[in-house]
């Protein structure tokens, strides 16, 4: 049991460790990223204390039929993406750090590690070595490729409003995934256990796909910032027609 529980943080780790590696931006704040940590955390506990209070303490034994099993499990996909995705947002929206599209990306893998982290631990102590190996197996980013999907999106509202719309239907269907994933793994049926993990194997390729994805974003970013420094802003991304120092929009110095 120790072996797996030091596997999951070794795995995350070396997530962890690769991201801030290939980060072609600016080295983000330390103190920053451990918040990020913190906030990781802090939704576990709230998600804990909801869904013992909201949901079936058998949620996990109790049989249901099919359809109230699923709409049960789309409720705990909504709340838990709530709790890692919101607080952190509220806290990091403004800040004058989060500007980069790999901001996004990596300030909530962390905190979605974290709580997969905390939620995996939990569930290898609970229901045993067994239990835990297959997690280890199958959802070890589970939460983190979710969790930084939202805030890969959420990051690129701020610069450009435009993608507002993705960003909302990134909310609807990330939480639906989440549930299908959670409902497939419990169900016993073959059919729906390989639903699940093609699921967390879609969810963890779109990890690394968005985050080169973001990469590119800041990388052209930057070089249309040098070669104009004065055209756009590089806090909001608005146009700064006038060329002016500050920013109209946000006030931001150029």
């Amino acid at each position: 049991m120790y072996i797996i529980i030091l596997g999951f943080i070794a795995i995350g780790s070396l997530l962890l460790w690769y991201f801030l590696s290939h980060d072609h931006g600016r080295n983000l704040p330390v103190g920053s990223l451990w918040l990020a940590f913190g906030f990781g955390v802090l939704a576990s506990f709230l998600a804990y204390n909801l869904e013992s209070r909201l949901f079936p303490k058998d949620i996990l034994t109790s049989p249901v039929s099919m359809g109230a099993g699923l709409l049960l499990f789309l409720g705990v996909g909504f709340l838990e993406e709530a709790v890692k995705f919101i607080p952190l947002a509220i806290f990091i929206y403004h800040k004058p750090y989060f500007k980069e599209h790999t901001d996004g990306v990596i300030y909530f893998v962390i905190c979605g590690l974290t709580f997969g982290l905390c939620e995996n631990i939990l569930y290898t102590i609970s229901f045993g070595s067994k239990v835990g190996m297959v997690r280890l197996i199958i959802s070890p980013f589970f939460h983190a490729a979710a969790t930084s999907i939202l805030g890969y999106y959420l990051v690129s509202m701020k610069i450009n409003k435009k993608v507002k719309k993705r960003f909302i239907l990134a909310c609807l269907i990330i939480p639906i995934m989440h549930g299908v994933y959670d409902f497939g793994l419990v169900t016993g049926k073959l059919e729906l256990n390989v639903l699940s993990f093609m699921l967390t194997l879609l969810l963890t390729m779109g990890l690394f796909l968005y985050f080169m994805s973001a990469n590119d974003l800041d990388k052209a970013a930057l070089i249309r910032l040098k070669s104009a420094p004065n055209n756009f802003c590089s806090n909001c991304g608005k146009p700064n027609v006038n060329h002016t120092l500050f920013c109209v929009y946000c006030g931001h110095h150029l």
